[in-house]
């Protein structure tokens, strides 16, 4: 995400970046449910100073504007202010039918705009149904199991499924549940988990318990941000499995000219990962590290990237993923409302 700045403007930075953010949000370049960069990622990505950007989060949080969970993300909430110009009174009926028309071109907007990425009106319909539970307030209804071989790769995928509404979701690591099928519960309505697991998984848990295959592919602009690193980069990969640094190192060798493979770092291990900071000049993180970092990691973390290149590792869902497991939830959502 770009954020232009003005150093001319006698504007604070942190509230170009709230004006800009703002902007966004009202004329929908910024959907409901957006999950917008942590604090960290958006300061690495625009060359700004963390405090700054966290200014600005608690400024639009405030607003209302955006809503920020712990451990989930920081969202664009259904109901931001002025996203639409002030409604005339509707004590009269030219205010009514004013009313009307209105909710009719906004609902016009949204249609064009979902049909305008190809997807059928059957599919627009469930998203439409799917939040307008949410701004029901029916809570979350539908348990998810998230199921990979990797807290990085756990963690991601459930940020990813956290703005759908009505669900809950709740982490297991592969080699867990291989040894233990018995950690998932009978109350979990579906299990997540990518297709590069699915057989294995199949074999060991109940096969009655309905599963959503998923397929995660590389963002396009971590590929590009991989394509850049200069051959003579000295690049080390900071995670807490060896799984995802396998995963990192791939996609160096696919879109990287790297002449000497990225270094794996790992958290929680015997050697000293201030050290090894030192021996590199680019750093890969996953997306959710704050998460996954040991605490007492975090501050020689923050001071090593004041001097790194840093990028940030982002995989997401494919478009036919999501619609697939929209759909899932949204038959096991009407199974239990009896529809």
């Amino acid at each position: 995400m770009q954020i232009t700045i003005d150093p001319g403007r006698s504007l604070p930075v942190y509230e170009q970046i709230v004006s800009q953010l703002t902007s966004d949000i009202q004329q929908g370049v910024l959907p409901v449910g957006t999950k917008l960069p942590t604090v960290r990622a958006l300061a690495l990505q625009n060359g700004l100073a963390i405090g700054t950007v966290r200014q600005a989060y608690d400024t639009l949080q405030r607003r209302g504007y955006i809503v920020m969970h712990q451990g989930r993300g920081t969202f664009v909430r259904p109901t931001a202010p002025e996203r639409l110009a002030p409604l005339p009174s509707s004590g009269s009926a030219s205010g009514t039918q004013s009313r009307k028309q209105r909710a009719i071109q906004a609902v016009d907007r949204a249609l064009g705009e979902i049909l305008a990425l190809g997807l059928s009106p059957q599919e627009a319909r469930i998203f439409f149904d799917l939040r307008l539970r949410e701004l029901e307030d029916m809570g979350p209804v539908i348990k998810l199991g998230v199921i990979d071989c990797s807290a990085e790769a756990l963690a991601e995928i459930c940020s990813q499924i956290a703005p759908l509404p009505n669900v809950e979701a709740k982490s297991f690591l592969l080699d867990d549940v291989l040894r233990h099928p018995d950690l998932l519960s009978s109350d979990l309505d579906l299990l997540v988990l990518t297709t590069t697991h699915l057989a294995q998984l199949t074999e060991r848990v109940d096969a009655e318990q309905p599963m959503a295959a998923i397929v995660m592919t590389l963002s396009p602009d971590t590929a590009a941000r991989l394509a850049r690193i200069p051959r003579d980069a000295k690049v080390g990969i900071l995670c807490k499995s060896q799984r995802f640094s396998g995963l990192i190192q791939r996609a160096c060798t696919r879109y990287s000219r790297l002449e000497t493979p990225p270094q794996a770092i790992f958290w929680g291990k015997e050697h000293s990962v201030s050290a090894q900071l030192q021996e590199i000049d680019t750093l890969i993180l996953p997306t959710a590290y704050e998460a996954i970092c040991p605490p007492e990691d975090l501050p020689i973390l923050e001071a090593a990237m004041e001097n790194l290149k840093t990028i940030i590792y982002h995989f997401e869902m494919d478009q036919g993923s999501l619609l697939s497991l929209t759909t899932q939830i949204q038959q096991v959502l009407d199974a239990r409302l009896g529809a």
